[in-house]
């Protein structure tokens, strides 16, 4: 049988957990998770070795690094 475990994404990381996307391999940083925005819940990252902050939609697929 197929191990089914649900895969681990964006809106189950904590502040300061770092983690690399597995489509694409790029790493980065959790900072924080902004509710109430008009667009829904933000989660707001870091890439590694970059100052600019954006945002990733909360069910990509990770992996923790």
């Amino acid at each position: 049988m197929k191990n089914m475990a649900k895969p681990l994404t964006v809106r189950w990381l904590k502040p300061g957990d770092m983690f690399e996307l597995k489509r694409t391999g790029e790493k980065y940083q959790y900072i924080s998770t902004e509710i109430n925005t008009p667009g829904g819940t933000k989660h707001w990252v870091r890439r590694l070795l970059e100052k600019e902050r954006r945002t990733l939609h909360h069910s990509c697929h990770i992996r923790i690094i």
